[in-house]
């Protein structure tokens, strides 16, 4: 199960977000990530800015291990 924070719609409020990956394949790696960073281009997709935001939207990609 991970566990996330997610919006939901463009602008929306970041919450609690739970989902199942499904299983792994050969070419996948599993690891755990304990916090992660919110930078501009996070805001820019939280926002819908470009366009191409698909959600629930989980912004961090900057991550720490």
């Amino acid at each position: 199960m991970i566990k996330a924070y997610a919006a939901f719609e463009a602008g929306g409020k970041i919450q609690p977000f739970e989902y199942e990956p499904g299983l792994l394949s050969t070419h996948d790696v599993e690891i755990a990530i304990e916090r992660c960073g919110i930078c501009h281009s996070d805001q820019s997709m939280l926002h819908n800015e470009w366009g191409i935001t698909q959600y629930p939207f989980v912004p961090g990609h900057e991550i720490n291990q």
